[in-house]
């Protein structure tokens, strides 16, 4: 049995998109844990019918909670009918693709492909939910030396498409990252052909040097991001901006790269570095630049 968060208020444990999988004998993945969870889990087990809602208030106090908000969960039953469907899932994440979960009385579904938005909508004689599934957002990674090798393991963790791109051929760091999905040794002169655009693309340049920095600046600058950054000193960024604007750059398109790069958290080491460029992407991900 499948139980999926498809719909949240207020503070809860467990939100939209948190799922657990129960069988007689053990279950994988969380709700958020607490009272919601072990209520969840055990109605799991007598579940019989194909696919319900069932909604769940946090009151605090009770349990020695301090949730106060509302859960939806969908409970699906999983038989040999979805065995294709899961299939279907498992080959996306593991090809790193994504695709479009669909939760309704009947049961499950996914649609390999496209997607979209996650929308969960009910009246009184049926629901559905959809959600996007696998890596939607993409980093492109601009250079492969040390602290692209550490920021690839800290985003690896995160929900990101990995692509790492240098112009350097059996660049050992470059080979030893096996966090990225993509590595590919490109020209730096059609560096913008392996870049998507849009509010998906994340990207970082990190590349030997200034020269080659502001190689690929220029042809990525003026293009749609959700976030296009620049590793290096103060110092260096504020010349490489000035020549770039003698040269015809904008000064707006300049004040939409994040340079310096990363958080200030007085980051030297090439770990510390990443830490500070992971921290500034998820906050700009999650609004709170």
């Amino acid at each position: 049995v499948l139980v999926y968060v498809v719909g949240h208020s207020g503070s809860v444990p467990g939100v939209t998109g948190t799922n657990v999988v129960v069988t007689e004998s053990a279950f994988a993945g969380t709700i958020g844990g607490g009272a919601a969870e072990k209520e969840l889990v055990e109605r799991a087990l007598t579940h019989q019918a194909s696919a319900e809602i069932v909604r769940f208030r946090h009151t605090p106090g009770e349990g020695g909670t301090l949730c106060s908000g509302l859960q939806e969960f969908a409970v699906v039953r999983l038989t040999h009918d979805d065995i294709d469907d899961l299939q279907a899932i498992v080959e996306t994440l593991e090809d790193h693709r994504n695709g479009t979960l669909h939760l309704g009385p009947e049961g499950l579904h996914f649609d390999p492909g496209g997607v979209g938005d996650t929308v969960f909508a009910r009246d009184d004689e049926s629901w559905s939910f959809i959600e996007p599934l696998g890596l939607l957002d993409t980093l492109t990674i601009i250079g492969g030396g040390h602290v692209s090798l550490a920021l690839s393991r800290v985003m690896a963790t995160l929900p990101f498409r990995i692509v790492l791109l240098d112009n350097r051929p059996a660049l050992p760091t470059m080979e030893a990252n096996s966090y990225a999905h993509v590595r590919l040794v490109v020209d730096y002169a059609g560096v913008a052909d392996h870049v998507p655009s849009g509010d998906r693309s994340w990207v970082v340049i990190m590349t030997f040097g200034h020269t080659h920095d502001r190689e690929v600046l220029d042809r990525l600058l003026g293009r749609s991001y959700a976030y296009l950054g620049v590793l290096g000193s103060k110092a260096k960024i504020m010349t490489m901006f000035a020549e770039m604007k003698e040269s015809g750059a904008s000064a707006e398109a300049l004040g939409a790269v994040r340079a310096p790069v990363g958080l200030p958290i007085g980051s030297h080491t090439p770990e510390e570095i990443a830490v500070s460029i992971a921290g500034e992407i998820i906050a700009m991900r999650n609004g709170k630049a």
